[in-house]
């Protein structure tokens, strides 16, 4: 499953990024906006506006290793 990366500008002007795992497959762009709103709305962090979103996906493969 994807991650999800929400970047918001904080009250400094600074990008502050919250990731989260495990992400749906089939989000939209307007309910990551409304989620990253709701976050800035509670005020737990202080993050002043959303700046961009995405979703990342890592693959990982194995390299066999020779037996020295």
């Amino acid at each position: 499953m994807p991650r999800l990366e929400m970047n918001f500008i904080n009250s400094e002007g600074s990008r502050t990024r919250l990731s989260m795992n495990d992400a749906r497959e089939d989000l939209l762009g307007s309910d990551v906006k409304s989620a990253m709103y709701t976050i800035i709305d509670q005020n737990v962090f202080d993050f002043a506006q959303g700046h961009s979103a995405r979703l990342v996906r890592t693959t990982y493969e194995d390299i066999d290793l020779p037996v020295v």
